[in-house]
């Protein structure tokens, strides 16, 4: 599930960088406007029903459907056909939405799916996103991939709602919200702890917390890389690669946008 995961955020990064020009502005216009409110106790499945998708169009392929009578079906394909699927119950209970496979779910490979998930609604979007993946969806958000402007993507999204605008930042539960940034921070690697390990010059001071994920963008002849934040300090952070074949410099840029011109 991991390498297929670094497969699909290499996808949607080579997206993303083709498209950050026109969609950076109407992000930026957006930044400023009120947060949607999350109120788990008005979730429920009549309200997040119906088919979401994620994937690169490839070899991941991930499609969840859910029923207003409880019941949800996961199909995974790909270029050689269908990979995994299964079937079971559904439930929301405290804003988060449970599904039980029925057959054993093996995450690995091309195989598996999360079994919890925050809804989110993001105007008039909706996302599924699994709760231990949110502080890379609101990292995604900071970095411009989402929201996204086609249906290829990191996390389930509903039907057709790619097609719709958003405006302001998505609804995630309060204890999230500190991950969403009020404004890009840019900083340089000052410090090499290995190849793959650096200091950065930009901390909590900047609002960087523990988990954050950036961007380390080319640098001569090392390859843009996407590192996550291990600890934080005031005026610094420790960041680290995350993926196997990257590496890091002194004095390459690091951002919260993916994309820097």
């Amino acid at each position: 599930m991991r390498a297929a995961a670094i497969i699909l955020s290499l996808s949607v990064a080579f997206c993303v960088i083709g498209c950050s020009k026109e969609s950076r502005s109407s992000n930026e216009d957006n930044a400023l406007v009120l947060d949607v409110p999350f109120d788990a106790s008005s979730l429920s499945l009549q309200g997040i029903a119906g088919e979401y998708y994620f994937g690169d169009g490839l070899g991941v392929n991930c499609s969840l459907r859910l029923s207003v009578q409880g019941n949800f079906t996961f199909l995974w394909s790909g270029c050689l056909g269908t990979y995994d699927k299964n079937e079971g119950s559904a439930s929301v209970s405290n804003g988060i939405l449970h599904i039980s496979p029925q057959k054993p779910n093996v995450r690995e490979g091309l195989r598996g799916t999360p079994t919890e998930f925050y809804p989110v609604r993001w105007s008039r979007r909706m996302y599924l996103i699994p709760t231990n993946e949110i502080v890379e969806f609101c990292s995604d958000v900071n970095q411009g991939i989402e929201p996204r402007r086609g249906s290829h993507g990191e996390y389930y999204l509903r039907g057709k709602d790619a097609e719709k605008p958003v405006s302001g930042k998505p609804g995630v539960p309060e204890q999230w919200k500190k991950f969403f940034l009020s404004q890009p921070v840019r900083g340089r690697i000052t410090e090499l702890i290995g190849k793959q390990e650096a200091w950065l010059d930009k901390g909590a001071g900047d609002g960087l917390l523990a988990g954050m994920i950036l961007t380390a963008q080319q640098h001569g002849k090392i390859m843009f890389s996407q590192v996550r934040v291990e600890a934080v300090e005031k005026g610094r952070c420790r960041v680290q690669c995350r993926w196997k074949d990257s590496e890091l410099a002194v004095g390459q840029t690091v951002s919260s946008r993916f994309f820097e011109p």
